[in-house]
């Protein structure tokens, strides 16, 4: 084969190979790596919420907290028994989240505007090491000015029937009223951001419009 022969040789693979990757990878051409993952994880359905918190339509059991905050503060006390029938807002703390002031005063807001459709809320801190961690929930509630009673219990509720708090809940809102949950939200720890928060309150405007019905 003379030199004439084999440069059109070369150029035809050239031009099958410019063929080939055409087809490939479409119009747009040639995307860099961070480019394809990045269109690659929004073409994957999105990660199933987290499940955290009794079923809809089961009974919250009594159960007894340390009350850290609140009129109640160093006694034992069971909200749920005190508030017995009323729409109530939970909300169970395994893991203190930087942005949970702010969901606790969004409910303390609420609260406060509905007091007449019996309205009340309580916050438990699920820890067994207590003597730490408590001094946390005071400061954030002075700080802040949190008004919802925050209380402490050791990690057995966590496991009972009538909360069931995933591990990875960091936080976990409980809605109910006649004792029997009516909503749960659930929210991993960096997760409660402003989204967050109105998801909450609408679930608790829910709660005292089906309590209103």
């Amino acid at each position: 084969m003379n030199l004439t022969a084999r440069c059109c040789s070369l150029r035809a693979l050239v031009v099958s190979a410019v063929c080939l990757l055409a087809v490939c990878v479409g119009p747009a051409g040639l995307l860099p790596v961070e480019a394809r993952a990045a269109d690659a994880a929004q073409k994957m359905p999105d990660a199933k919420p987290l499940q955290s918190g009794p079923e809809v339509g089961a009974t919250i059991h009594s159960f007894f907290v340390r009350a850290v905050t609140g009129p109640h503060r160093n006694r034992s006390v069971c909200y749920v028994c005190r508030y017995g029938s009323r729409p109530v807002v939970a909300v169970f703390i395994q893991d203190v989240d930087p942005e949970l002031p702010k969901l606790l005063k969004a409910i303390d807001g609420y609260v406060d505007e509905n007091r007449v459709s019996g309205l009340r809320s309580f916050g438990v801190l699920v820890t067994d090491d207590s003597a730490s961690v408590v001094p946390i929930l005071q400061t954030m509630a002075f700080d802040e000015r949190i008004r919802m009673p925050l209380t402490a219990s050791t990690t057995t509720i966590a496991g009972q029937d009538s909360l069931r708090l995933h591990e990875k809940a960091a936080t976990t809102v409980v809605l109910y009223r006649d004792q029997r949950a009516v909503s749960t939200l659930a929210f991993a720890k960096g997760k409660i951001d402003d989204a967050a928060v109105v998801q909450t309150l609408r679930q608790v405007q829910s709660l005292i419009d089906s309590d209103q019905r």
